[in-house]
């Protein structure tokens, strides 16, 4: 007699390796990690083996473990295949469309274009996580994310879809009490505004030098709260001449250095390979496609 095994715990397993441990893998699953725990520890009986030997911090996979975890991966997409087959045969998308972008992107243009994208496909739940990090796309099951490069290596599909200018600006005002700038290396000793990544300011790329400023007043996470601060007068802050505009055309910022301007950083939609078939992802490109047309072509940004 045919001895049958639990197919979905062979799936199971998959996905916990890919992950790299249980709790990354019950999230991502949308699973109870003692469930997921419980098949395969069952899966590991019926077999006559380990598959992966659990420590409070590491899981290490078998021999035995690495033996069938190509099987495993087999059947993971296997499972994609079928379920991209399904989302295909619907008349109209549905499901979850998971997005992160860089928070200044997503309260600009980005809500208005996601909230067109729903009244066109009503069945779509639409998530749209603000972050200005590189969020991993299978930690939180990401079917989409909008990122300014450079990029780093992945496996991950990256379609350019503009550039973005980069200037100096500050209060027209403070610049009438400060010493006029003539090169980036200016800036270095000058009181500055920066963004910042875990408690470091970020360094302000030009077109011939990168500057690491020394006297940072403000370190702030929003390229929004960055220019309010340079408006009140506390210094000079790197933005992007698309997030400045407004604020330039009223006198409230002026640019400064602007024969050194950096070079423009392009910015990317980004998917993942393995779900850029479904009729929800087709869908939303095109929305974003046609959103760009219409989008014109406003100060700051490069098409």
């Amino acid at each position: 007699m045919t001895k049958r095994f639990d197919i979905e715990a062979i799936i199971l397993f998959g996905e916990v390796v890919e992950a790299g441990s249980f709790a990354q893998a019950s999230r991502r699953l949308r699973q109870p990690s003692s469930n997921v725990s419980r098949r395969i520890a069952k899966l590991e009986h019926a077999l006559g083996y380990p598959l992966l030997q659990r420590t409070t911090r590491s899981l290490i996979v078998t021999e035995e473990g690495k033996q069938l975890l190509p099987m495993a991966r087999q059947l993971m997409d296997l499972q994609e295949q079928v379920e991209q087959w399904q989302n295909n045969q619907q008349s109209e998308p549905t499901g979850i469309l998971r997005v992160t972008a860089p928070s200044s992107f997503a309260r600009g243009p980005l809500s208005t274009w996601m909230i067109q994208y729903k009244r066109c496909y009503p069945s779509v739940t639409i998530e749209l996580i603000h972050s200005n990090d590189y969020l991993d796309f299978q930690t939180h099951q990401l079917d989409f994310a909008f990122r300014q490069g450079p990029l780093p290596n992945s496996t991950l599909i990256a379609k350019r879809l503009f550039s973005i200018q980069y200037g100096v600006f500050a209060s027209p005002k403070w610049l009438a009490t400060q010493p006029p700038l003539l090169v980036p290396s200016d800036l270095i000793h000058a009181p500055v505004i920066a963004m910042g990544a875990q408690g470091k300011p970020l360094p302000w790329r030009f077109r011939d030098q990168v500057i690491q400023p020394q006297r940072v007043q403000m370190l702030l996470e929003e390229p929004e709260q960055n220019l309010q601060a340079a408006i009140t007068g506390l210094g000079y802050t790197f933005a992007s001449r698309y997030d400045a505009s407004p604020w330039e055309k009223q006198g409230a910022l002026q640019e400064v250095l602007l024969n050194h301007r950096a070079e423009p950083a392009h910015f990317y939609l980004v998917s993942n390979s393995h779900r850029d078939r479904s009729l929800k992802a087709k869908t939303f490109l095109t929305h974003i496609e046609k959103s760009l047309m219409e989008f014109g072509e406003p100060d700051g940004l490069v098409f």
